[in-house]
């Protein structure tokens, strides 16, 4: 478990650390490069994901008048 005591420790132990070797040695960097068409985003690593695209106003009030109209619409079905 986590108490007081034990945090007051670490932050103490790390600053102790911190004084005997006060200058940062920044990490390597990995050189990853990363491509984007549209959705999909590819990784030089060869890793792939998917992000969704901006969407315009327009295209976000578009989108949520068909919303409206599928949800009217599934209304008056049931209603009938």
């Amino acid at each position: 478990d986590i108490d007081a005591d034990k945090i007051e420790e670490m932050y103490t132990e790390a600053h102790s650390k911190i004084r005997e070797e006060p200058d940062h040695e920044p990490a390597e960097k990995k050189g990853i490069t990363h491509e984007r068409d549209a959705e999909q985003i590819t990784s030089s690593d060869g890793t792939e994901h998917v992000r969704s695209a901006k969407l315009t106003l327009e295209q976000r009030r578009a989108k949520v008048a068909e919303k409206i109209a599928a949800a009217q619409a599934k209304l008056m079905e049931e209603d009938e």
